[in-house]
């Protein structure tokens, strides 16, 4: 290959659907799906922020579908797989990536709040691949990347909604790679650690003020110490790894759960933060 030939990931023109695309990790993935040619269907509880994301990122409207969708409930689910039906005719690529925690001791957690937890994290992605699967099937095969967490296979204390639904996601991804292996759809997780998204951006302020400290003396004390490579990861980061899963390069990759983590789930590392 001669210096700065590009790599063909063999997206271009394929469809794909990102759910929880309007922040962070989903935001990120369709940006990078856009530079790659793909066409998009993304979906936001917030419709607003959704749209203004994808205009920020400059995503053409004639190769985009924004929905407002809480992919908690079914009826939306059901709506956006049929409004990219409609509007693209098929699905190669689907991106589970909403979700949501719910920071509580199990003690502390009642049915409902368990409820909202399992809907968003677990729910979501068994509807939403359950959606897309006949049209991936009559397409020739197809791609499902779930989004998890490093806590999906490795527990944080005061985490136990997230900590079992992210699980459960984990576990779903190896069971329908099996099932979905000779529809030649393959079916991957990717396990994020500490990514620098608004959430922890947040947590990043709340600690600087409690202590008085700056916010990259802040960032350090919450990443810098357990992780080895002593930083955040970047949306972006997780989001390459989530185009290569769904590029011609990983045809033969299924049922695995990637660890984006900065090195946190090979280590254990005690010192006081």
């Amino acid at each position: 290959m001669k210096g700065g030939a590009r790599v063909d990931l063999g997206l271009k023109d394929r469809v794909v659907i990102i759910t929880g695309a309007s922040r962070g990790i989903g935001r990120a993935a369709a940006a990078a799906f856009a530079a790659e040619g793909a066409r998009l269907a993304v979906c936001s509880r917030n419709g607003d922020e959704l749209r203004a994301a994808m205009g920020a990122e400059g995503i053409p409207d004639d190769r985009l579908l924004t929905q407002q969708a809480d992919v908690g409930r079914p009826a939306d689910v059901g709506a956006l797989a049929r409004a990219t039906l409609e509007r693209f005719g098929t699905v190669h690529v689907l991106v589970n990536n909403a979700g949501a925690g719910r920071p509580a001791a199990f003690e502390d957690l009642p049915d409902d709040q368990w409820g909202e937890v399992l809907d968003q994290n677990l729910w979501s992605v068994i509807r939403m691949t359950r959606a897309v699967l006949p049209a991936m099937k009559a397409a020739g095969g197809g791609r499902i990347i779930n989004v998890s967490a490093l806590s999906g296979l490795r527990p944080r204390l005061g985490q136990v909604a997230s900590n079992v639904t992210k699980a459960g996601v984990v576990s779903l991804t190896k069971s329908l790679a099996a099932e979905l292996g000779p529809h030649k759809i393959t079916v991957n997780t990717v396990c994020p650690g500490m990514v620098l998204t608004s959430r922890w951006v947040a947590r990043v302020a709340k600690l600087a003020a409690e202590k008085g400290i700056s916010e990259e003396e802040a960032r350090y004390r919450m990443a810098g110490y357990g992780i080895p490579l002593g930083r955040f990861g970047d949306p972006e980061e997780s989001a390459g790894i989530i185009l290569f899963l769904a590029s011609r390069h990983a045809g033969y990759i299924t049922g695995t759960a990637i660890e984006v983590d900065g090195g946190l789930g090979a280590c254990i590392d005690l010192r006081p933060r």
